[in-house]
């Protein structure tokens, strides 16, 4: 008989068991971990409420991990058991141009992405797959810095990526379209970049005052859309000359438009949140941007580094992490974790194996 663990198994939308499963063996040239967290991201909530033609049912959600290193395979030496590790979910394959110049997010042979075709973190145990080892994935967590909090490197390491690409500078003004943990993690990022305000927006305003409330002085302004003109708002905020750079953190193609028409000349916008696939064609006024030369950037996963980065930055309370934690859960009670979701009172959700 092999060994069991606990996990909570996604056979399909909505239908998530906490099962007895088999242990995973340790993967060669790689690790296993026994998970301490993992928070629940929008991708798990989309995989498990709505489906994702990306996912293999059943399947493991959860990719947020934080953990002890219980086994290593002969031959690993950089990482030994009883190490406090997070792991990340890069798809990188090591060998293809995209990941020889550095970017393994957007590779062009990629591995199936952990939590959706691999099993993931919302269980007692994770086999690291090999390439997510080899390629940097997994990365000690700073002595003093808890699991939890450590859990939320891998969005931070998401939105240090979207960062690079736009490059907040000096003195600019930077409007972020959604207030969940994405746009709060964009507004503290664009803030250590120098930015003068940082203008928050979404339709309610309850999670809007929230934010500001949470983080006074990395939120300067919030605007709720469903109350007053986004338009005229922003117009009076930046003289009429409109956001140097907008992040649209909403999965929403109404906003990503919004974000083209209202950003300034030579403005970069990105766009952070992904889209449904059957509502992602987005229209774009190409007079507008020949005119204006504004610049669109996507944002697809994180890098090693910007991983290394983002433990940093909660190891060195620059970014709070225990603000940003709103619910936590058992492993044996997920589903009032996806619940938590639903309510406009969550941040940030983890569950605890």
């Amino acid at each position: 008989m092999p060994e069991m663990m606990k996990a909570a198994v996604t056979y399909g939308m909505n239908d998530i068991r906490v099962e007895q499963t088999a242990k995973p063996d340790v993967p060669e040239g790689s690790i296993r971990v026994k998970v301490d967290t993992c928070a629940i991201c929008g991708t798990d909530r989309r995989i498990y409420t709505k489906g994702d033609y990306r996912a293999g049912y059943p399947v493991i959600i959860g990719h947020e991990i934080a953990g002890v290193v219980e086994a290593v395979s002969p031959g690993v030496t950089s990482i030994c058991e009883g190490d406090c590790v997070v792991v990340a979910p890069g798809h990188g394959c090591g060998y293809c141009r995209m990941c020889q110049n550095g970017h393994m997010n957007v590779c062009t042979n990629p591995h199936p992405s952990l939590g959706y075709k691999l099993n993931g973190g919302f269980a007692e145990y994770i086999a690291v797959p090999e390439h997510i080892f080899r390629l940097g994935f997994v990365n000690r967590i700073p002595d003093g810095l808890s699991m939890e909090h450590a859990s939320m490197s891998e969005i931070i390491a998401c939105c240090i990526n979207a960062q690079t690409n736009v490059k907040v500078k000096e003195g600019e003004v930077v409007l972020i379209l959604g207030s969940g943990p994405a746009g709060i993690i964009h507004a503290h990022l664009s803030k250590f970049a120098g930015a003068r305000k940082v203008i928050v927006s979404q339709r309610g305003r309850y999670k809007l005052d929230q934010a500001i409330r949470l983080f006074p002085g990395v939120i300067d302004v919030v605007i709720a859309s469903s109350e007053e003109d986004i338009y005229s708002r922003i117009n009076e905020e930046t003289e009429g000359a409109g956001p140097d750079v907008v992040f649209v953190c909403a999965p929403s193609r109404e906003a990503q438009e919004q974000a083209l028409s209202i950003v300034a000349h030579r403005g970069r916008v990105n766009f952070f949140g992904g889209l449904p696939k059957d509502d992602n064609i987005v229209k774009l006024d190409a007079n507008a941007l020949h005119y204006k030369e504004y610049f669109i950037s996507g944002a697809s996963s994180s890098l090693p580094e910007g991983n290394r980065q983002a433990l940093a930055l909660l190891a060195d309370k620059k970014i709070d992490a225990g603000k940003l934690i709103s619910h936590r859960f058992s492993l044996d009670d997920i589903h009032k974790g996806f619940e938590a979701m639903e309510n406009n009172n969550f941040i940030k959700i983890v569950i605890k194996p």
